[in-house]
């Protein structure tokens, strides 16, 4: 158990670097959310077979039951798919700054699916240990501005998202946060539909985690399998998506530059993933999902070290960060003592 919760805070770093890429590609390469989105999901899929090779299990693909294959296909189209295009239209209609505490609900929606579906005990320190983790995050999202003045440039966020990629705003693409949001005017905010599809992101989010461990948990040898095959299910809905003019004409505008940038972002949360899906193998979704919102507290950590002239870290973030971080120690304690 204390082995799949410290896989799974590693998971969170990895998001963090991966929010930092994206981020460049989309600031500095002029690139779009949608694109992170189809290059990093896309590579997983090569990505997922060499980690296939590399851990010794292209031979046992017959472990995993055949249900265990629709669940984790289910996964990657419900958390690539399904979940990240919510997040997306949820962020365009009001903004990041109001769609990440809506999504926030994903770590108790997931805890709850856990114990009903998969019998999981939810221990008061546990409990505890989760609040400190999840207010850690919260108490950084209020430091951001209300909104930005038209004439200037809105800042990178440093609010990545997970997933699990639900974490803070939702994930980046590819596992985990998304483009910041441009500035709007007021009268332009669609509260109906950017809470909607907050909630439906959140919920996505929340779920693939409980598909991955009912793949997963008999099966404990075949996690890079179960990445693979969600890679494999999330890109045949990307590729499905070209047969519309738009979209090819989107993807072909793709330049060598945003390719590195991406290409770097994506390895990057395909390890996320992938550490992700061993930490599931190995705990409950009680102790995993809950340390994947350490990745807020390392984006704003790696923000501070390499995009210090773009952010202001505030008396505020600090103390979000060290509250976040007490709340992963008690809960990294609370599965060694299980």
């Amino acid at each position: 158990m204390i082995f799949g919760a410290l896989l799974s805070l590693a998971s969170s770093f990895s998001f963090s670097v991966n929010a930092i890429l994206v981020r460049r590609g989309i600031a500095g390469a002029g690139a779009t959310a949608s694109q992170g989105a189809f290059i990093t999901v896309l590579l997983g899929v090569p990505f997922g077979f060499a980690a296939v090779v590399i851990t010794g299990q292209l031979l046992r693909f017959g472990e995993v039951a055949p249900t265990g294959y629709l669940l984790l296909l289910a996964a990657g189209v419900v958390h690539f798919g399904i979940g990240r295009y919510c997040n997306y239209r949820s962020v365009e209609a009001i903004g990041a700054a109001r769609s990440g505490p809506i999504q926030g609900i994903v770590t108790p929606y997931s805890i709850l699916m856990a114990v009903i579906l998969l019998d999981e005990v939810v221990t008061l320190t546990m409990l505890f240990a989760i609040a400190l983790v999840l207010l850690g995050p919260a108490v950084i999202i209020e430091r951001r501005p209300r909104s930005p003045t038209p004439t200037t440039p809105a800042g990178p966020s440093p609010q990545p998202s997970l997933p699990g990629e639900g974490a803070g705003r939702g994930p980046l693409p590819g596992g985990e946060g998304t483009r910041p949001a441009p500035a709007r005017n007021p009268l332009e905010i669609r509260l109906l539909e950017g809470y909607t599809f907050a909630i439906l992101a959140a919920l996505a989010y929340g779920t693939s985690p409980i598909l991955i461990r009912a793949a997963l948990m008999d099966a404990t040898r075949t996690a890079a399998i179960g990445t693979f095959v969600a890679y494999c299910g999330a890109s045949a809905v990307l590729l499905a998506t070209l047969v519309m003019p738009g979209r090819r004409q989107l993807m072909g505008a793709i330049n060598l530059r945003v390719m590195r940038l991406f290409g770097g972002a994506g390895l990057f949360v395909f390890l996320a993933q992938l550490l992700r899906f061993f930490a599931l193998s190995l705990a409950d979704v009680s102790v995993v999902n809950p340390l994947q919102r350490m990745a807020n507290v390392f984006t704003v950590i790696l923000t501070w070290m390499f995009n210090r002239s773009l952010e202001t870290i505030t008396l505020r973030v600090v103390i979000g960060v060290l509250v976040s971080f007490a709340g992963s120690a008690l809960l990294v304690y609370s599965a060694a003592t299980r």
